[in-house]
């Protein structure tokens, strides 16, 4: 068993606001399930006869901050049960406009040691248009609280190829963000894919969206990877 190593993925598919993006499995309005939902996950945790080091575990979503806490710590509490390394990255995804500084440092008591925080851009217009209910403020706040709360390994979520986005804007998030203090160790920059049935996906068939074509999607990657780079990423 010693030499064997696991990661564990937890879902919990329940958000505030559904991005209009999304077609991952998340549902809002559904808050009476979640309970039922978190007593479950914890008797399949139970179930589990782990023959191995767990290494990493991560909590996504959906949006796990949007839940209270205490359902949080429940599940890290049966994990923890099992042979968690004692150096495994732990990970929980937040968005800014459903976490408190309260609910951060509930997280590093029950062992988490990682957040991946959900910003994709700094220009609010943006933030907008593609469903996210927070704005650049709000994800500063975030991110001050993360760092009082004691997360020293935190991770910023950034896209691609969004309505109304070209070089400037992107140039402009990519700077606030290499600029925060201390820097975020890991900034994850990936490109939005129109997924057939989702909310965006019938605004750009409409006309209401346009998306930048696919020649300045690829070079705003290509500049997203010269950047950070520079600036000390390793890609």
């Amino acid at each position: 068993m010693k030499n064997r190593e696991l990661g564990i993925y937890v879902h919990i598919p329940f958000c505030k606001h559904k991005c209009e993006y999304c077609d991952f499995i998340s549902y809002c309005n559904k808050d009476e399930l979640i309970k039922d939902y978190v007593q479950a996950v914890i008797k399949e945790i139970k179930l589990q006869n782990i023959q191995a080091w767990i290494t990493t575990i991560y909590i996504g979503g959906g949006t796990p901050s949007y839940i209270d806490s205490k359902y949080i710590k429940q599940i890290m509490t049966e994990i923890r049960n099992k042979n968690v390394h004692k150096n495994a990255e732990i990970t929980i995804e937040v968005n800014p406009g459903t976490v408190t500084i309260d609910k951060l440092r509930i997280y590093r008591s029950c062992g988490i040691n990682r957040l991946s925080i959900g910003l994709q851009s700094t220009d609010d217009d943006i933030l907008k248009k593609i469903g996210r209910i927070h704005n650049y403020e709000q994800f500063l706040d975030t991110y001050n609280w993360a760092k009082e709360a004691g997360f020293k390994n935190i991770n910023v979520d950034l896209m691609l190829g969004l309505p109304r986005q070209d070089i400037k804007i992107l140039k402009s998030s990519l700077e606030n963000v290499v600029n925060l203090k201390p820097m975020p160790n890991h900034i994850s920059v990936y490109s939005l894919i129109v997924e057939e049935g989702t909310q965006i996906e019938k605004r750009i068939n409409s006309g209401e969206l346009e998306l930048p074509k696919d020649e300045e999607e690829r070079r705003q990657y290509h500049y997203a990877k010269n950047f950070l780079e520079l600036n000390g990423y390793k890609h």
